[in-house]
């Protein structure tokens, strides 16, 4: 039973830092694939140049 209880305070941990951190979280992850898509085009647009 101790076991259960360790999980569930695990879980309420998660669940707390998720709803502190993870609107931060999901701006970070937003601005690297802007920044990702916006390096892949310019290596397709001066692929296509030379």
């Amino acid at each position: 039973m101790g076991h259960e209880v360790e999980f569930e305070r695990c879980i309420d941990f998660m669940a707390q830092m998720i709803e502190k951190y993870g609107h931060e979280l999901l701006e970070e992850l937003e601005m690297e694939r802007v920044d990702r898509e916006a390096e892949e085009k310019e290596k397709n647009v001066n692929g296509n140049s030379v």
